[in-house]
């Protein structure tokens, strides 16, 4: 404090020695004055003049050190304008920094939140699938054993066969999906499937809803080879797309499903299936998010917390993918990419590579 006080002091009588030099600085037209009336002649005329050019003289120095200081000043002012922008350019980079570290902070705490939920799920899963498939063991062989005793009732064994397929179904996929959560592949042997055999079980399985709540169902299969997924995999993935396109449907007039196996061209590219409704499509808000864990905000889609992201899982597993496309006209079209098997019996290599077996 008293290092500030001298300071102000010391600032203050400068500036009064400056102000009192300015004043005092006129003086030096007083020398040339008195050698001018001294050289010039003596007349009243010549007197007045040399006094007006004396006074007019006079206040030069301190106007020419008053143009430096103000000239001096505008530069200041200036550069204090550039640092004050440059400071504001500073803060304005400081908060789009702190924005952004703020989104990857809330970013990485919903993800390290999700992370310990799809554990926690992974965890409670393994156990529920456990205690599953000791029951659906009993009720699968309880089945089999009818089959046998029952083998003269035609349309019960019917009915037993479906049952059958069923259950053994609900085996294949409650492994699966033990291994989807986990996002690892097992190390199954499994032989390659015919998409179009796949797609025919999921549709037995919904088309009869399908009828009930008036929504048709439309198919245009091409001919593809076989792909590299077990069946039950194409079949848990086309029916968790009909299930959410029929929610979306429901109660909507001219509905209608179309599923299209599109034609195979070129050896080695992906199987291509399409899965299209003219339902009321998926809201631009939460696409990007689609296909990850728990998103539900879709009016109309009210079930898309895991059912796309396991769909995708099981995908990914066997080197699949799928996407969301907004279709023409209206509506959502799901496109999946399948690998073809590259070996099979009713596919050799020099097939699938355009060679001549001969």
């Amino acid at each position: 404090m008293p290092d500030t006080q001298r300071g102000n002091s010391t600032a203050g009588s400068s500036n009064a020695w400056w102000r009192l030099l300015r004043w005092l600085s006129g003086l030096w037209v007083l020398p040339v004055y008195g050698m001018l009336s001294w050289v010039l002649p003596a007349s009243p005329l010549a007197a007045r003049w040399l006094l007006v050019g004396a006074v007019l003289l006079a206040p030069v120095p301190a106007l020419l050190v008053y143009f430096r200081q103000r000239n001096r000043a505008m530069m200041e002012i200036r550069n204090a304008r550039e640092e004050v922008e440059q400071l504001k350019l500073q803060l304005e980079t400081v908060r789009f920094r702190t924005a952004r570290l703020r989104e990857e902070l809330s970013a990485a705490d919903q993800q390290a939140h999700l992370s310990r939920q799809l554990t926690l799920l992974g965890q409670f899963t393994a156990g529920f699938m456990h205690e599953f498939n000791n029951p659906l063991a009993i009720v699968t062989s309880r089945i089999e054993v009818l089959l046998e005793e029952r083998a003269e009732d035609a349309a019960l064994c019917r009915d037993l066969q479906q049952m059958l397929k069923e259950t053994r179904y609900m085996g294949n996929i409650a492994r699966t999906l033990l291994q989807a959560l986990r996002r690892e592949r097992g190390g199954e042997v499994f032989e390659p499937s015919a998409p179009s055999e796949a797609l025919e079980d999921a549709l037995a399985a919904l088309v009869p809803l399908a009828r009930e709540r008036g929504v048709r169902v439309l198919q245009e299969l091409a001919e593809v080879p076989r792909v590299n997924l077990p069946a039950h995999v194409v079949s848990e993935v086309v029916r968790g797309l009909l299930s959410n396109a029929l929610d979306a449907l429901h109660g909507r007039e001219g509905a209608t499903i179309w599923i299209r196996l599109e034609p195979y061209r070129i050896d080695g590219a992906k199987v291509v299936l399409r899965i299209e409704d003219n339902g009321p499509g998926v809201p631009e808000a939460i696409r990007e998010h689609l296909f990850e864990p728990f998103v539900s905000q879709s009016p109309g889609r009210e079930r898309l917390g895991l059912g796309l992201f396991l769909g995708a899982s099981l995908l990914d597993m066997y080197d699949g993918r799928i996407w969301y496309e907004e279709r023409a006209g209206g509506g959502a079209s799901f496109v999946i990419e399948i690998p073809p098997a590259r070996f099979t019996r009713d596919q050799p290599y020099h097939w699938f590579v355009g060679g001549n077996p001969s």
